[in-house]
């Protein structure tokens, strides 16, 4: 199949890039960064701006783009706090040119990307799909509105919009920080890992080579309930200290301290019944397993 990739040098992006060619299908990667053309002949690159919804049409009839996984987009909660305008612009509007180009070329599958940002504060209740939204940023704002955007084109045009709302993404090639990532590297480095609050903090982590799953599943599947068009996409359900004692367990001499309270929004587990079912998805590794493929790739980047 020829599917064509936006943000496929990003963090998720990148490891669907290689699953993708892995399994022999064409990628397209349209990417507004210039840079010479791949040596593979089944990895295209496409030079274009999100928003150019002409060059978008081109590219995709050119290379008879038959579906599309969406990644590209401002992905920090905390850096559109700073450039709210700009995190709509390119999140909201820059996915509604893309629908606009795959719903005039007729490449109907699209894999969207949401957020636990989403969710907003839940007071620790269980996250389903028909649990009420409250996001607190602007990104996760726009989370939910690429959510809602991807069913109305399902309704309205016929399209069939996937979105995989991610919970916390750890391991592999990681930029974004996140608590999990913080401790992992202290770990490593024999500093003592310190939140202030941090002894309730309830996590939803996801492992990187389990979105890549969902993702192509996602692309692939016939049953997926296009009417909600959402799925959860965590691998595991667990807290802050559970995680810092599979981390010890790895790493003995590791050392942590964590206040009372939480720092971050509260979720429930999340319900992944639907994934499970629809997507044909079962997590590759456990929490444990995981985090000590984590560990390994982080030492070889911290040259250890």
């Amino acid at each position: 199949m020829n599917i064509m990739i936006t943000g496929s040098r990003g963090y998720i992006g990148r490891s669907m890039t290689t699953r993708l060619l892995e399994e022999g299908h064409t990628v397209v990667d349209y990417n507004r960064s210039l840079r010479t053309p791949y040596d593979n002949p089944q990895h295209i690159y496409a030079y274009g701006d999100l928003h150019d919804v002409p060059r978008l049409m081109d590219v995709m009839k050119e290379n008879k783009v038959e579906a599309i996984v969406h990644i590209a987009a401002q992905s920090s909660p905390w850096v559109s706090l700073s450039v709210p305008y700009q995190t709509m612009d390119t999140n909201l509007m820059g996915t509604t040119a893309l629908l606009e180009a795959a719903r005039l070329t007729g490449a109907r599958r699209v894999v969207l990307y949401s957020s636990e940002c989403a969710y907003g504060e839940q007071n620790y209740e269980p996250c389903t799909l028909k649990t009420a939204c409250f996001p607190r940023t602007v990104y996760g704002v726009t989370k939910v509105a690429t959510e809602m955007l991807g069913r109305a084109y399902n309704i309205n045009y016929g399209m069939e919009c996937v979105t995989i709302r991610c919970g916390m993404v750890y391991g592999g090639t990681q930029i974004t920080p996140n608590c999990l990532k913080t401790a992992v590297v202290c770990a490593l480095t024999g500093e003592k890992y310190v939140e202030e609050h941090g002894a309730d903090q309830p996590l939803n982590p996801v492992y990187i080579d389990d979105i890549a799953d969902m993702s192509y599943n996602a692309i692939f599947a016939k049953d997926v309930d296009l009417n909600i068009a959402v799925y959860n996409g965590v691998s595991q359900n667990c807290t802050l200290p559970e995680a810092c004692a599979l981390i010890k367990e790895i790493l003995p001499e590791f050392e942590y301290e964590l206040g009372a309270g939480n720092f971050m929004e509260t979720h429930g587990a999340w319900d992944m019944s639907a994934t499970y079912r629809d997507l044909n998805f079962k997590p590759r590794y456990t929490l444990k397993e995981g985090l000590a493929r984590y560990i390994n790739y982080m030492k070889q980047e911290l040259g250890m």
